[in-house]
């Protein structure tokens, strides 16, 4: 090197020689920067599409149902050959609590049972891929209105029996799931997911299809009891669950064989056996 070469960091100006390396070593550096910042965004997981309505209320006039969770059924469009498509959207409570002991409260101020009742309540909506889930509050606007439903409303609801299955996939819990939490599954949510499923959030099952499509199935016991303390330890993770499916309306129902009949997963099945987030083609509609 040169005399004229030698380069101290507060001089004005590198010399010639220096400064043609530096510049040589960015022009390959940045690009390499550049493509290592778009494979590593690449890898992230894409935020949740979920929709969370806070602070804007809404009206959702439905059929009222408390079992195997409360939801309210409601009329939504014709299929192509004309018959009536009815959606369910299940109810939470405020918080990481269910919504069975606030329709209990509000049965037992108006004396009167919303069972099968056109019920018109006020909450805030939570939807994501095709489901929508109703979160409702303990204040005297909650409870808008209670009919006896028509005819049409009231029109007999025909559960389809898909049979039994051994369903594998992720245990979750819908409000969070659907976009109350970004994420609101996986590990990271692990601990809020037990917390909201414990408060009476009815557990849902999470399952894909070898073409990563998702489908949902609200999981009970073998007679439509509740789950939530069964599911506890297996939240979050990837699980078996054994049981009968019955579809009503837009949602599929597991009735698990029983308290055991859920497994986790082991690391061989998840990594070499099949997918942890897929089920039969029979599994999901």
């Amino acid at each position: 090197m040169e005399q004229n070469d030698f380069y101290i960091g507060w001089m004005a100006r590198a010399p010639g020689n220096v400064a043609l390396f530096i510049r040589q070593y960015l022009r390959l550096l940045i690009p390499l920067l550049l493509l290592l910042g778009l494979g590593l965004a690449g890898l992230q997981k894409k935020a949740s599409t979920g929709n969370f309505e806070y602070g804007q209320p809404t009206r959702i006039t439905g059929v009222f149902h408390m079992h195997p969770t409360p939801y309210l059924r409601i009329f939504d469009g014709v299929d192509i050959g004309r018959a009536p498509l009815f959606q369910l959207i299940p109810l939470v409570g405020y918080g990481k609590s269910g919504a069975e002991g606030i329709l209990h409260d509000l049965e037992q101020k108006t004396q009167t049972s919303f069972e099968g009742r056109l019920v018109t309540l006020s909450g805030t909506l939570i939807y994501n891929d095709g489901k929508t889930i109703l979160q409702i509050g303990e204040d005297d606007s909650t409870l808008r209105s209670i009919k006896m439903p028509t005819d049409f409303d009231s029109k007999n609801i025909q559960p389809v029996d898909l049979g039994s299955a051994t369903v594998t996939g992720e245990i979750a819990d819908p409000k969070c799931f659907f976009g109350v939490m970004k994420p609101g599954e996986g590990k990271p949510h692990r601990d809020c997911a037990i917390r909201c499923i414990l408060g009476g959030i009815p557990p849902i099952m999470v399952v894909r299809n070898a073409k990563g499509e998702a489908s949902y199935l609200l999981l009970v016991g073998p007679h439509g009891e509740h789950m939530n303390t069964a599911v506890q330890n297996f939240v979050a993770e990837p699980v078996t669950v054994r049981g009968r499916r019955v579809q009503i309306d837009d949602w599929i129902i597991l009735y698990a064989d029983d308290t055991t009949a859920i497994r986790r997963n082991n690391y061989l099945s998840e990594h070499y056996g099949k997918s942890i987030a897929s089920c039969d083609a029979s599994c999901a509609k």
